[in-house]
C-alpha cells in the first residue's frame, strides 16, 4: 500500500491496517465497529462490511460469550482489561471455530475524562496454544508451557534504523524511555551491537523480506543491569508509495518465562530419567497409546532379557513373546481408562537367552495424566517373584501331603474315640464318656482344620472339582441355618429370606461357604446374641449377607479377610482359634462359581459378609 510519508495520520492508519496483529475501535453504548483491519476482519472471519455495524450484530456467535459484558465494563469503568490466551468462537467460513487470543480492551477518553471508544488490540496464539497442548500431550514429563507476552510494536525508519515510534510496551521490553524515539536504534540501545538483530534488520530493509524470530535471545539493559531475555517476534518491511521499503515495522512478545521454564523442564526430565535409571525396582515408561517404550532401567530391560534397543518401539514390537500374553492389552487398557493396575505373582513367559522361562512378577501399571486429566504415559514398576513363588508352591505341597496323610489316622482315631465311648458309656461311667466325647469333638476340629489345609492345596493346584445342580437357593440357606442353630445355642439366628431363586451350582461347595459366615458371627460375637440372615435379588443376581453384632474389622483391614492365613491382629488372635483359611477357601469358592464376594464393617459394630451368584430361575 502507497502512503504519505508526510501524513502522519495515513502513516499510523497504514500502520494500522497493515499491522499483523489485528486492531478494531468500537465507539458509543452499542459498540458501533469504527476501525477494523484486515488481520482483524480475518480474525472474526468477516470482510469490511462489518465496519459500521454494532459489534453484537456484526458478530452474533458473541452473544453468549463474555467479551460484550467486558467492554461494557471497560467503557463504564474506563479500565483497560487485558487477556492472555482467552478462547474465543468465530463464525469462520460459516464454521464455528475456536481461536485463542491475547488481547487488550483500552478505553480511550475525551478531554472531559469520558471513554468515547474502545480500542481492541489481539494477538491470534491459537497456533502457540495448540502447540503448547501438542507439547502436554505428547512430551509432558513435568513440562509447563506458559505464553503469557505482552505485545510491543514499534516503527524503524530508514536503512540507519531511526527509532519512529515506539509504544510503551516494547520501551518496556527494551528497558528504555521515550528520550530513544528519533534516535537510531544503535544509539538508543548500544548494548544489541555484537548481536544478530541490526544485521537480520538490514537484511529485511534490503529485501523487503519479513522475518519471524523464534524463542531468541536478546542481551538488554534494564535497570541499569545487562540480562538474558527471549523473544518471539516479527521484522516486517513497511513499503512507501513507490513500492519500496521505508522501513520496518517491529512485532514482539516477550516469552522469556516460558523459555526458562522449558529449561528447567528439561533439566526435570533429565533427572526424572536419572532417577528411573538408578532405582533398584525394575522399572519402565511407556508414551501414546501404542504403548512406545521410552524409558527402561538396566533392571526392567534384564527381566525382559533384552537391551537398549528395544527404546522407542512398542512394547509389541520389542517383546513379541508378550503379544500371545495378557500384558499389552492390560497396558492398552490403563491408558484409556486411566485407571491403576497392579498384579501379584502375574505368570509371565519371557525369552532369556532364547530360551523361553517362565516367571512370575508382582507389578504395578501407574497412569501418568497431564492438567486435563488425560493420561499421557504409564509408569511400570515391578519386581520378580519367581522363587517366593516357587516356595509356596513348594509348601502348598509339602501341606497337602501332610494334610493327606493326617487325614487317614486322624478318621482312625475318630472312630476308636467313638467305639470306646459306647463301650464307657455302657459301663455306667459317665465322667469318663464325656471325656471321651470332648476328645471326639477336638477331633472334628483337627477334621475341619485338615479339610482346609486340602481344600488350600486343591485350589492352588487348581484341583478342587464342582458338581453343579440347579437348587432352591433360599431353601439350601434355611437348611444350613437350622443345622447351626442346633450347634449354638447362645446365638439366635435370624432369617429374612426373600430370594426365591435357583441357582446352578455345586450345593455342597455353597453350603461350605455359608456355615463358614455362620460359624465365623458366632465366633466373633461372643457378647452378642444374635446373628441375622438375608437373602434378597439385585441386578440378575442373589445375594446372602450374614450379619453379626461383633467386635468388627477396620477399613484398612477389610481388604485381607479373604487372603490365605489373615486373621486378626494383636491379642485378640488368641481369643478366637483357627488357621485363618475359611474365608479364604470361600471366596476361591464363589470366584470358582462366577459369583462375588465382600464384606462391609465398621470396627466395634460387627460386620456383614456377603456373597452373590447369578440367577439361573426363581420358584
Amino acid at each position: 500500500m502507497l502512503i504519505n510519508l508526510d501524513d502522519t495520520a495515513n502513516i499510523f492508519n497504514t500502520l494500522i491496517e497493515e499491522s499483523p496483529m489485528p486492531i478494531a475501535l468500537y465507539i458509543g453504548e452499542n459498540m458501533v465497529i469504527q476501525v477494523a483491519n484486515r488481520a482483524m476482519l480475518k480474525a472474526w472471519g468477516r470482510d469490511a462490511s462489518v465496519i459500521g455495524k454494532e459489534l453484537a450484530l456484526a458478530l452474533p456467535e458473541l452473544k453468549d460469550q463474555p467479551f460484550l459484558n467486558i467492554l461494557n465494563q471497560v467503557r463504564n469503568t474506563a479500565v483497560a482489561y487485558e487477556a492472555k490466551e482467552d478462547k474465543v468462537v468465530l463464525l469462520n467460513d460459516n464454521v464455528l471455530q475456536t481461536f485463542y487470543f491475547d488481547f487488550i480492551y483500552k478505553p480511550l477518553m475525551d478531554t472531559e475524562g469520558k471513554v468515547w471508544g474502545i480500542l481492541n488490540n489481539a494477538t491470534d496464539v491459537t497456533e502457540l496454544v495448540n502447540a503448547k497442548f501438542k507439547v502436554e500431550q505428547s512430551e509432558a514429563l513435568f513440562r509447563q508451557m506458559i505464553y503469557d507476552a505482552p505485545v510491543a510494536i514499534g516503527i524503524l525508519r530508514g536503512r540507519d534504523l531511526i527509532i519512529e515510534d515506539a509504544n510503551d510496551d516494547l520501551l518496556k521490553i527494551w528497558g528504555k524511555s521515550k528520550a530513544v524515539i528519533g534516535l537510531k536504534l544503535l544509539d538508543g540501545l548500544p548494548e544489541i551491537i555484537g548481536q544478530p538483530f541490526p544485521e537480520l534488520l538490514l537484511q529485511v530493509y534490503d529485501s523487503g523480506v519479513a522475518h519471524y524470530g523464534y524463542e531468541t535471545m536478546a542481551r538488554l539493559k534494564r535497570n541499569g543491569v545487562l540480562g538474558d531475555f527471549y523473544f518471539n517476534f516479527v521484522y516486517d518491511p513497511i513499503l512507501d508509495q513507490d513500492g519500496q521499503v521505508s522501513g520496518i515495522m517491529v512485532v514482539a512478545n516477550e516469552i522469556t518465562l516460558q523459555v526458562i521454564s522449558k529449561m528447567e523442564a528439561a533439566k526435570s526430565e533429565e533427572r526424572f530419567r536419572n532417577f528411573l535409571y538408578d532405582i533398584p525396582m525394575a522399572t519402565a515408561y511407556y508414551e501414546t497409546e501404542n504403548i512406545i517404550i521410552r524409558l527402561a532401567n538396566d533392571e526392567m530391560l534384564r527381566f525382559w532379557g533384552k537391551d537398549k534397543s528395544v527404546i522407542g518401539k512398542t512394547v509389541e514390537e520389542a517383546i513379541p513373546e508378550l503379544n500371545v500374553q495378557p500384558f499389552v492389552g492390560i497396558l492398552k487398557e490403563v491408558y484409556r481408562t486411566g485407571i491403576t493396575y497392579h498384579a501379584d505373582q502375574e505368570e509371565a513367559r519371557l525369552l532369556v537367552d532364547g530360551q523361553e522361562e517362565k516367571r512370575w512378577f508382582s507389578f504395578t501399571y501407574k497412569p501418568l495424566k497431564d492438567s486435563n486429566g488425560e493420561v499421557y504415559a504409564i509408569i511400570h514398576a515391578a519386581m520378580d517373584v519367581t522363587k517366593q513363588v516357587q516356595l509356596q508352591r513348594q509348601k502348598d505341597e509339602f501341606l497337602g501331603i501332610a494334610s493327606h496323610e493326617l487325614k487317614t489316622p486322624v478318621t482312625s482315631i475318630k472312630a476308636y474315640a467313638q467305639v470306646l465311648e459306647r463301650m464307657i458309656r455302657n459301663e455306667g461311667d459317665e465322667k469318663k464318656a464325656n471325656m471321651v466325647r470332648k476328645m471326639d469333638q477336638q477331633l472334628n476340629r483337627l477334621t475341619g482344620l485338615i479339610g482346609d489345609l486340602l481344600d488350600v492345596t486343591k485350589i492352588q493346584s487348581g484341583k478342587m472339582t464342582f458338581n453343579p445342580v440347579e437348587f432352591n437357593f433360599d431353601a439350601a440357606v434355611e437348611e444350613i441355618v437350622g443345622e447351626m442353630q442346633h450347634i449354638s445355642s447362645k446365638h439366635r439366628i435370624i432369617c429374612s429370606l426373600s430370594s426365591k431363586a435357583v441357582v446352578y451350582a455345586d450345593k455342597e461347595r455353597i453350603g461350605q461357604v455359608i456355615i463358614n459366615f455362620l460359624s465365623n458371627a458366632i465366633k466373633y460375637s461372643t457378647d452378642a446374641n444374635e446373628i441375622d440372615v438375608t437373602t434378597f435379588n439385585q441386578d440378575g443376581e442373589v445375594v446372602l449377607g450374614v450379619k453379626d453384632y461383633g467386635i468388627g474389622i477396620s477399613k484398612d483391614m477389610q481388604h485381607l479377610v479373604f487372603d490365605q492365613f489373615y486373621r486378626i491382629d494383636g491379642n485378640l488372635q488368641h481369643t478366637y482359634p483357627g488357621l485363618g483359611l475359611g474365608l479364604y477357601i470361600s471366596a476361591e469358592i464363589i470366584k470358582s462359581e462366577g459369583g462375588r464376594i465382600w464384606v462391609e464393617s465398621t470396627t466395634g459394630q460387627g460386620a456383614t459378609f456377603f456373597f452373590a451368584l447369578k440367577i439361573k430361575s426363581f420358584r
